[in-house]
């Protein structure tokens, strides 16, 4: 396994669309957004016998207290690797990161996975020492909705009393 920094959008993104599990926190344009507001950003792809396998946008976060790299809601990785295959892709990316980390005098390493909080998963990021952060940057719990239904169809899957308040905010807008 390679990692290498990824400059093209498309590369990024068409990986992105193969992938099931994934937000907007590891867009290219997440990334240029970060960049506008004054943070560093690293888009890295990790690689198997040439074939990408999980891309990572890597932000430095400048705080009070500290500087430290943040990995939001990645690495992504494609769907079809083992938990020992995610175990080498993690293994990969933070001996990359640590040296990220010195270079830019990053206190430490963040890393936010939106993957399954499993027995299998847990064990997997403490063996590679990580522990529990004692905040969240994002919410822990976030629910999906589907946006590509009707209007009408999306209110009628809600509960009663949040179709009534929606309306009722609508009513003071207009």
């Amino acid at each position: 396994m390679e990692i290498a920094e990824i400059n093209d959008k498309k590369i990024w993104e068409d990986f992105l669309l193969e992938c099931k599990e994934k937000t907007f926190l590891q867009s290219w344009n997440w990334g240029e957004f970060n960049e506008i507001i004054g943070r560093k950003s690293w888009r890295l792809g990790i690689y198997s016998n040439n074939k990408m396998i999980a891309v990572v946008l890597v932000s430095k976060i400048g705080a009070r207290r500290s500087t430290f790299l943040f990995v939001s809601h990645g690495p992504v990785i494609t769907d079809s690797l083992s938990i020992e295959e995610k175990k080498e892709v993690l293994k990969l990316l933070l001996s990359h990161l640590l040296k990220i980390a010195k270079e830019e005098k990053a206190v430490f390493i963040r890393i936010s996975p939106i993957l399954l909080r499993n027995n299998e998963n847990i064990k997997l990021f403490r063996d590679l020492k990580f522990i529990n952060a004692p905040i969240h940057m994002h919410p822990e719990t976030t629910w999906e909705l589907d946006i590509s239904k009707s209007e009408e169809d999306i209110l009628t899957n809600m509960r009663k009393t949040t179709r009534y308040l929606i309306r009722q905010a609508e009513k003071i807008l207009i």
